[in-house]
């Protein structure tokens, strides 16, 4: 590790335990917001007597804002099957079959193995010892495939499976210097 940065790495634990306080806090702040939310709805329930049109226009209020608000939480309920929490992730994509170490620094990622097989749910551990970074993988055609954070003293994974054979490349999405355009890697899949 090079001089001056020390190793701050989270125990799986530790890292297990933070995500799910974090995911706690934003669940109790969700419950605060949706009680001003409905507190603000009934409030528009109760009208004063005013000109016809305004009743008119109340009246379309109480019936569009219930069932919309209804139709905001089913679909917050449902999508929370999509969050990208790592039980989450590896309920839908399955366990790794290959783990490949990443590590970014400024300009450059070093790649464990850059020969990998196609149709293999690999794991990318990611981390970093200078500043942010984004490890993009692009296809042969140029589309962004799939994408994630890179940060100091942090280990990011990312699965991901490569459907076909192909030269693959790696990009940093994200601004790390004057030399950031250069920092790109090629990965390739048979």
């Amino acid at each position: 590790m090079p001089a001056g940065f020390t190793d701050c790495h989270l125990r799986r634990e530790e890292r297990e335990m933070l995500q799910q306080n974090l995911l706690y806090l934003f669940l109790i702040l969700g419950a605060i917001w949706t009680a001003i939310w409905l507190a603000i709805v009934f409030s528009v329930g109760r009208v004063a007597p005013e000109p016809a049109i305004n009743a008119k226009t109340a009246m379309l209020r109480k019936r569009l804002v219930f069932p919309i608000g209804v139709v905001l939480l089913v679909g917050l309920a449902v999508s929370m099957y999509w969050m990208p929490y790592p039980s989450v992730r590896g309920r839908t994509l399955g366990q790794p079959e290959m783990t490949v170490k990443v590590s970014a620094v400024q300009w450059a990622w070093d790649i464990g193995e850059k020969q990998l097989p196609a149709n293999t749910r690999i794991e990318f551990e990611l981390t970093t010892v200078d500043v942010n970074h984004n490890f993009a993988i692009y296809s042969p055609d140029g589309v962004l495939l799939t994408q994630a954070q890179v940060m100091p003293g942090y280990t990011n994974k990312l699965i991901f499976e490569f459907d076909k054979p192909g030269t693959y490349t790696v990009r940093c999405l994200e601004y790390c210097g004057i030399w950031h355009q250069i920092m790109v890697a090629v990965l390739t899949i048979v």
